[in-house]
This record gives structure tokens, C-alpha cells and sequence, in this order.
């Protein structure tokens, strides 16, 4: 089961992927906006690994 608004993040997190690596492209290149683009969907991924594997508090 999807939590409420996943498919929102997915859609910002791929337009800040996009923009991300356009900007590179326009400023350093065409290999530079392919990694870029790649680290930044790799930051992604890393967050949302650590977000599952946190175990919960006792605040």
C-alpha cells in the first residue's frame, strides 16, 4: 500500500533531478549533468534507504 502523497514526491524529486542536471548541463557539460543527475538520484535513493532502516525512538 502506497502512504498518502508518495507519487507527489516521486514527480519533485524527479523534477529536481531534471533541473539538477540541466543546469550542470548548461554550466559544466554533457558529462557533467550525467553525473550530476546521478548523484542527485543516488541521494535520493541513500535517504529513503535510511528512512526504512531507522529503527523508531523512545522519546
Amino acid at each position: 500500500m502506497n502512504p498518502p502523497g508518495l507519487w507527489a514526491r516521486v514527480l519533485v524529486r524527479a523534477l529536481v533531478v531534471a533541473a539538477a542536471g540541466v543546469m550542470a548541463l548548461g554550466f559544466l557539460g554533457p558529462g557533467a549533468a550525467v553525473l550530476v543527475a546521478g548523484l542527485t538520484s543516488l541521494t535520493f535513493v541513500l535517504l529513503w534507504l535510511r528512512e526504512r532502516t531507522i529503527a523508531p525512538r523512545d522519546d
